[in-house]
């Protein structure tokens, strides 16, 4: 089959969640790059790990991150898109999070902060702050991510922002908030954007940027974020260890992610003839 290019979510889907991209993955992908296919991240993660790992497996230049939020062309710096959270809502957010100790990180276009000292969530470096308003000053927010222990707090999270916060979403959360399944020892997350954004909001908007039909797009992906995806994409591909609501709705169902699955599904269709 021909396509344009592959738009690929990050975790359990390119690679387990913090993992490396395998050096078969980079020999395919730069395969593709070869062959003129881009391939696009398009994560709920900062612009600065997505970027990393762009870099790491040899993809194209753009990246989408924050769940749709930012689609960023980091070689040559140019923001394409970039989706910011009004700063008076941000403050609200912030001071609403801090009456009841959640954790919260903002996440902008190169920067990533919290309100929570020594602190690490997913390997990704994270500043530290206590003026809100020096960091709402100089930059621009695109997504909040709130985390906390309390299962049953997090589990009305999205009702309780729906009704403080309407313009804004929550857009991914922990698969076990998701399924409500209470778990011993975890902290539970919500990422948060404004109501018209999803992974599929950033997808169109560099679509659009490289005048790319939605016909010769692949998406892949593994969680329910991904759906929206899929439902813009011509084709879709679910790994293996993708939820049941997405292998519903993909094109095709590849092996796991701990199989480089996608990727072999990805050379299966792109490069096979080649």
């Amino acid at each position: 089959m021909k396509a344009k290019c592959v738009f690929i979510d990050i975790d359990d889907t390119l690679v387990p969640s913090n993992g490396m991209v395998t050096s078969y993955a980079k020999e395919v992908m730069t395969r593709l790059k070869e062959k003129g296919i881009l391939v696009v991240v398009d994560t709920g993660r900062s612009s600065k790990y997505a970027i990393d790992k762009a870099k790491e497996a040899n993809l194209s230049n753009y990246i989408i991150s924050s769940n749709g939020a930012e689609v960023y062309d980091y070689v040559n710096d140019i923001v394409i898109f970039q989706q910011a959270i009004p700063l008076e809502i941000v403050k609200k957010v912030y001071n609403y999070c801090q009456e009841l100790e959640i954790t919260l990180i903002l996440n902008s276009l190169g920067n990533r902060f919290i309100n929570k000292k020594e602190y690490k969530y997913n390997n990704e470096p994270v500043e530290y702050f206590n003026d809100i308003d020096l960091v709402l000053r100089n930059n621009s927010i695109n997504q909040l991510v709130i985390l906390s222990d309390n299962y049953d707090r997090m589990l009305v999270i999205p009702n309780m922002f729906k009704e403080k916060f309407p313009s804004l979403k929550v857009v991914h959360s922990s698969n076990s908030l998701i399924e409500e399944k209470r778990m011993k020892n975890k902290e539970y997350y919500h990422d948060i954007v404004l109501e018209n954004t999803a992974k599929s909001t950033g997808l169109v908007e560099l679509l659009d940027y490289l005048k790319i039909s939605a016909d010769d797009v692949i998406a892949v992906g593994n969680g329910y974020d991904d759906v929206c995806m899929f439902d813009v994409a011509g084709t879709s591909i679910a790994v293996g260890n993708a939820n049941f609501k997405l292998k519903e709705v993909a094109t095709y169902i590849a092996d796991s992610v701990e199989n480089d699955g996608a990727v072999k599904m990805l050379e299966k269709l792109l490069l096979e003839d080649s």
